[in-house]
Formats: C-alpha cells, structure tokens, sequence
C-alpha cells in the first residue's frame, strides 16, 4: 500500500490537480486525498500545503517526492526482473568503482558477462563519498570501494585486496633502476598527485608531504590523464596505489614503477552491496562471483 500511495503523490505533483491526479491513477478523487492523507500521517510531516485547491508541496513533501520517484524506479526495476526469472537474464547493472580499483574491475566483470551474457554492465568512475551518496540515491546497485568502518556498517561487503603504493616516474628520472626507495626519498621529489578525494591518503606518511604539513604536494588534480601527462614529461613523479601505477602507459615502457614500503594499515578495497531488505538479483549475482574470485593482486611493473 505505500507504494500505491506514493505512486499517488507522484501523479499529484505531475498533474498539480488532485482530479486530474485521480483520473490519471484510475481511483476517485476522495480516495486519492485520503491516501495522501494517510500518507502524511506515516511519515510525520505535512506533504501538501493547505489550502482549497493544490497549491504545491510542503519542504519535506518535495523530500518525500524524491524518496516516492526513486522508489517507483527501482519497482519498475523489480518487476522487470522478477518478470524475467525463469529466462536468460536481461538489463543493466550500474557498478561504481573507485579511480584505484579501475585496472583490476575485469576480474569480476568477465565471469560476470560469461555468466550473464545478456546484461549490460554500466561502470562508473566515482571518488569514495560519492558512492555512498550514489547508494543513497538508489543510482547504483553495487560498488567496488574502500571498506571503512562506515561502509560496512550498512552494507554486506567482501575483501577484495589491500592496497600497496608505488612510485611513478618516468623512464630514466631520479631513481630509475631501483627496485624501492624510501618515503622519505619520495618526498623529496616534485610529486604530482592525485586530488584528496580521489584516494585513501589514511595510508600515505606525513614525511611524504616534506615531513611537515606546511608543505603540500606541488600538483594535485582529480584526472589520472593529467597526473600520468606530468609524469611522461619527467619533470615530476607520482606516488599512486600499486594497480593505477602499474596501468600508466599501458606496454610502452614509459614508465617506471619503484616499490615504497608499507605505511601504516594498508586500506582494504573491496566489493560492496546496500543492506537492504530486498537487494536486485544481478547485484547479488555481482556479488557472488567476488565471494568466490581469488583474492586481486595489484600489478607490478618496471
């Protein structure tokens, strides 16, 4: 019944006439009121400003709106996949990834399409935040993420790999040959370095920014083009998580990748899904293919 009611409040706001919203979901006009009515009380609040015709929603009626289109969306959603059980699965699964866990997404995207060959696979490049943001917002359906306390506290999540860090320079710079070199020596060095928000920097020293934190990196950018273009041109070096460094130039030998030691907890990348009590059936085949992958292993390259 919430969702008829919802479904209800969505024609209203539509039709901005509470008959021609009546007309429109094929009930009478009393019985579209008293839903809307009875809805107001389940949540608490005032959803339509008063008044002897439909003078628009309240603040929070527009915050139930939201709630009501995103709720009809992944009903329609529902249904089309329920509708389909029973036949070779169809229709698209929205996957966010982090920027550091890009290389390493077709480990589970190829047994995924050998197993659901008829369903796209939409995946998008988002920064930590947003993906919960996303979640919020039913955008997505699974994620492959950073799992902090605050991720797994409302999710069901499956580890992936941790995260090491290398340093990115370009064939022939300051330290080319080494097989390590220390933070502190990478501190020394013009950094071009990925934006904040980007990365987990939980793992990153403070001796890395020049020891103190008066002395910030010399670039920071949210492109990875831009960050391996400054690179190339031998002018500065990057420090990146082993798998985005071990990507740059694909095979032209470009680039090379020197080992830094371990700092700290090295943060845990892994496969993520909203704990909900209904979850979409390609995000839990998602999800079961991670449970039985091999743990992933971040590419070296020099």
């Amino acid at each position: 019944m919430i969702v008829r009611k919802l479904e209800y409040l969505i024609a209203l706001a539509r039709e901005g006439h509470f008959a021609r919203a009546a007309a429109a979901c094929h009930v009478s006009q009393p019985t579209l009121s008293a839903a809307i009515r009875q809805l107001e009380i389940e949540m608490g609040v005032l959803i339509v400003k008063r008044g002897p015709r439909f003078h628009g929603l309240t603040e929070e009626g527009e915050r139930v709106l939201a709630f009501a289109h995103r709720m009809a969306t992944e009903c329609e959603r529902l249904r089309k996949e329920l509708a389909d059980q029973g036949r070779e699965t169809f229709g698209t699964l929205r996957v966010g990834v982090i920027p550091s866990a890009i290389p390493l997404v077709p480990a589970l995207t190829i047994p995924f399409h050998q197993q659901h060959g008829q369903v796209n696979l939409k995946i998008i490049d988002l920064n930590p935040p947003d993906i919960l943001r996303a979640f919020e917002d039913y955008s997505l359906d699974v994620a492959i993420t950073y799992l902090e306390e605050e991720v797994r506290r409302h999710s069901r999540t499956h580890p992936l790999y941790t995260e090491r860090y290398s340093l990115l320079i370009r064939q022939g710079a300051a330290f080319s040959g080494r097989k390590s070199v220390s933070w502190g020596e990478a501190a020394q060095l013009p950094l071009c370095l990925l934006a904040p928000e980007m990365q987990h920097r939980g793992s990153l020293p403070a001796g890395l920014f020049g020891h103190t934190a008066a002395s910030p990196p010399h670039i920071e950018t949210n492109s990875l083009s831009t960050l391996y273009s400054h690179v190339l041109s031998g002018a500065w070096a990057s420090v990146l998580p082993r798998s985005l460094a071990s990507s740059a130039g694909g095979d032209s030998g470009a680039y090379e990748t020197i080992d830094l030691p371990r700092s700290g907890e090295p943060p845990c990348v892994g496969v993520m899904i909203p704990d909900r009590d209904l979850s979409l059936p390609l995000a839990e085949a998602f999800f079961q293919i991670a449970l039985t992958t091999k743990p992933l292993r971040s590419r070296r390259k020099s």
